[in-house]
């Protein structure tokens, strides 16, 4: 049984306000990376991303005869995008808080353990934002369908096996590893020099389509934009030596491509590697997280991927309409649930170079 007061029955009507301040906003529109990728709504399942061909090298000498058109144009390719459904489900029991300061805030009587209209309901609303925002990015950035246990690798990652995320999708690009880029292995945390190389390596492997793009863009992890500071500010660079001196937000950039810096990868990878493995497609793992180096897959949180605005496409059902919320009388708790459907795919091969230590497997 599920009310919104005590005598109302069935699940409350969710409020939009809450739902765009807490949840929609936030993920969608408070990321730093998510005007770079190409937002598909209301996807119903598996969808096909559809390309016309070129329409270059159809200008030709003028011709006194038939019509001739470039047959190129017609020429449709498409990939795939694959969406999961997603659900994230908490309660919270007030029981909890009797007898403490933040049960002062509670409701009294019959209705002590019910939280809508209460501070508290506030507070757990920014507590579950701050935790679907996380799963959104960790698991949009790496995951990866085969995610296994280091433990027992017949057993999926439940935290990371839901859909291929984008380190997934890039790899249908450029793939480098630590042995493509020099000063870098796999298993040693990257060097100063192994940043700036790493840097160099992939805008010189960059495909000619990839470099001529609008909004080119680096996202790395805080090892490469830390070490890749550290070498400007060697290299006597003002900019950076200005940065450390004041403790100003870092603004890098390589040969003029700004680098969107994602610390949480470090803090993922440092927090999950020991639960992650690869080496062999027998595990059906990835080097997104684990490492090669299966020994000390954490020493080493570099990872980077070379795009542009627009490579990449993330399809999702997301809206006020997937988010349930409601206290139930019957378990004495503050009930919320999100469910939805996510998938990513990079709309040309072309369009992105990746590093991992290892290989993506």
């Amino acid at each position: 049984m599920a009310a919104s007061g005590i005598l109302g029955t069935g699940l409350p009507e969710v409020n939009q306000y809450d739902v765009n301040k807490y949840i929609l906003t936030p993920i969608f529109m408070g990321s730093d990376y998510m005007s770079y990728f190409e937002l598909m709504p209301n996807i119903k399942g598996v969808t096909k991303i559809d390309h016309f061909g070129s329409a270059e090298k159809g200008t030709l000498a003028f011709n006194e005869g038939a019509f001739a058109a470039n047959a190129d144009l017609n020429t449709m390719t498409n990939v795939t995008l694959s969406p999961a459904r997603m659900e994230f489900e908490q309660e919270f029991r007030s029981a909890q808080l009797f007898g403490k300061i933040k049960g002062q805030l509670m409701k009294g009587g019959y209705e002590y353990d019910n939280v809508d209209g209460t501070i508290v309901k506030q507070i757990l609303m920014e507590l579950i934002m701050k935790g679907v925002k996380s799963d959104f990015n960790r698991q949009l950035w790496l995951n990866s369908d085969a995610a296994s246990s280091v433990s027992d690798p017949s057993t999926q990652d439940a935290n990371y096996n839901q859909y291929d995320g984008i380190f997934v999708a890039a790899n249908g690009g450029v793939s480098l590893t630590a042995a493509d880029v020099a000063n870098c292995a796999d298993g040693t945390a990257i060097s100063a020099d192994g940043a700036l190389s790493l840097l160099e390596t992939m805008y010189a492997n960059a495909p000619a389509a990839l470099l001529e793009q609008d909004g080119l863009v680096f996202f790395v992890s805080g090892a490469v934009a830390d070490k890749y500071q550290e070498k400007l500010e060697a290299q006597g660079s003002h900019l950076a030596f200005s940065q450390r001196v004041d403790g100003s937000p870092a603004s890098l950039s390589f040969r003029g491509i700004p680098l969107v810096v994602r610390r949480d990868w470090d803090r993922f990878i440092v927090a999950d590697s020991t639960n992650e493995t690869s080496g062999s497609a027998a595990d059906g793992d990835t080097a997104i997280i684990g490492s090669q180096n299966v020994t000390s897959p954490k020493s080493n949180t570099a990872r980077a991927i070379l795009t542009c605005r627009g490579a990449f496409v993330v399809g999702t059902d997301f809206s006020e309409g997937n988010v349930e919320q409601w206290y139930s009388q019957d378990n004495k708790a503050f009930r919320f649930r999100i469910s939805y459907m996510v998938g990513v795919a990079l709309s040309n091969a072309d369009l992105a170079v990746v590093y991992t230590p290892a290989a993506i497997s």
